[in-house]
């Protein structure tokens, strides 16, 4: 299937995204995979689990009935709005270059309230898993994503 002479899906990146082993990331818990609930195509997305506590504790703690109004949320239901809120950050970020064919670069940095209600920058890291060669965004505040140490951005 094709969008114009892009096959859907397809995209192309640049040498300094790097390779990493996200799959062991995800198996001890470095990260959290964001399940995505469509049929489109889409970058498998991440989350370090710093970020993903921080919106359990945002969201789904406190007084009030489970998916009630002005109660808290359930966690599949915050997966779902994280799903959402990462695709609009990455079209935000990356889909002038997408729509150009350029090719993405290792990473964006946006400004969001999603893991801060204060707001601030959010880094958008794409990775391409070493063993599978499948490319990935992981997504999180500077602070959370230190641990993972990637190369630092550089614009």
């Amino acid at each position: 299937m094709t969008q114009g002479d892009v096959p859907v899906g397809a995209m192309r990146l640049t040498d300094a995204v790097v390779r990493v082993d996200v799959a062991g990331w995800a198996n001890t818990r470095r990260i959290m995979h964001v399940r995505h609930d469509g049929d489109d195509a889409v970058l498998p997305a991440f989350v370090p689990t710093a970020g993903w506590v921080r919106l359990l504790e945002r969201y789904c703690t406190g007084a009030g009935q489970v998916d009630g109004p002005d109660g808290r949320l359930s966690p599949t239901r915050v997966m779902l709005g994280l799903d959402r809120a990462i695709a609009r950050l990455m079209e935000a970020a990356a889909g002038d270059d997408v729509r150009a064919g350029r090719a993405l670069g290792a990473g964006y940095i946006v400004h969001s309230d999603l893991f801060d209600p204060a707001g601030g920058a959010v880094h958008l890291r794409l990775v391409v898993d070493r063993d599978t060669a499948v490319a990935c965004v992981i997504v999180g505040l500077p602070d959370d994503l230190a641990p993972l140490d990637l190369p630092p951005l550089v614009g």
